[in-house]
């Protein structure tokens, strides 16, 4: 059995509507990233269809568009009137107009937010110059890799500089701080499955740069590229390698397991170095 479908081929597409792109039955990091928690999640991602945008990941699709795409915001979002609470009638007919016209409604304060990130993108040297000249953005790239189908979506695509980027909101871009988000998100696990498609497709070597923006004062955006073959790229290829077989290994058997059952649990190490018990001094998450 292969991902294979209709109408659906090898190639880049730029323009297509995320809506779209997220209909295509081919692999994708975030496939990989559910798969890593347990095929179980993976199989239930597939099988629970569509979900509803959170109102986080609208916000971090109008700062995308802001900071990538700005001729595009006043026809994709309505920012909602300062101190409006969208709880009146006036804030209910705009909302009710602005959805009508086929914009997404955001507050003020997510207005101003995207505008500021915006302005702060503009001043990075590197970013200006890739917008500056010949590039597309939000391109859809579709490769096979062993009989299956294999996706990814760029933010950025510099063709001439060979430069595929993705902005990514975070609390700090400094490289210390972004660092860790990239280990505790597996950003470059999907670094290298991108790297991994564009050279499939292009028959090329690509550069993946991250370009983190920061959601608080003073919003700062960088560029921070993730080195092919340094030992964060070769660790993301292993691990994409062993989820992608683990993949194919479901697919065939029709198997798609949950939790194992575990026998003994062992305490973490950092609990294991905690000197005394530390029961008062534990906060109880909420």
């Amino acid at each position: 059995m292969t991902d294979k479908q209709p109408n659906l081929e090898p190639g880049i597409y730029p323009g297509v509507q995320p809506e779209v792109y997220h209909t295509w039955q081919a692999v994708s990091h975030s496939w990989l990233h559910q798969l890593s928690m347990s095929p179980a999640h993976l199989l239930d991602m597939l099988d629970g269809g569509p979900r509803e945008s959170t109102p986080t990941q609208v916000l971090g699709s109008a700062i995308h568009c802001a900071v990538l795409e700005p001729d595009q915001f006043d026809q994709r979002y309505a920012i909602r009137p300062e101190g409006e609470s969208g709880a009146t009638k006036a804030g209910k007919l705009f909302k009710a107009e602005s959805e009508a016209a086929g914009l997404e409604v955001i507050t003020d304060k997510d207005g101003r937010l995207c505008q500021a990130i915006a302005r702060r993108a503009g001043n990075n040297t590197r970013m200006a110059a890739w917008l500056a000249g010949e590039h597309q953005t939000e391109v859809s790239l579709v490769w096979e890799r062993d009989g299956y189908l294999c996706k990814a979506r760029a933010d950025l695509m510099v063709p001439t500089w060979s430069v595929l980027a993705d902005l990514k909101t975070t609390i700090t871009a400094s490289q210390h701080g972004f660092a860790g988000q990239v280990a505790r998100y597996h950003y470059h696990q999907q670094a290298a499955w991108y790297l991994d498609g564009i050279q499939r497709l292009t028959g090329r070597a690509w550069d993946f740069w991250f370009l983190p923006a920061e959601k608080r004062r003073p919003f700062l955006v960088s560029a921070q590229r993730l080195a092919r073959d340094s030992a964060a790229h070769l660790m993301a290829v292993t691990r994409n390698d062993e989820l992608f077989e683990q993949y194919k290994q479901c697919r065939d058997t029709r198997q798609w397991p949950g939790y194992p059952d575990v026998d003994e649990i062992e305490l973490p190490e950092w609990a294991l170095n905690e000197t005394g018990t530390g029961t008062d001094e534990i906060e109880e998450p909420f």
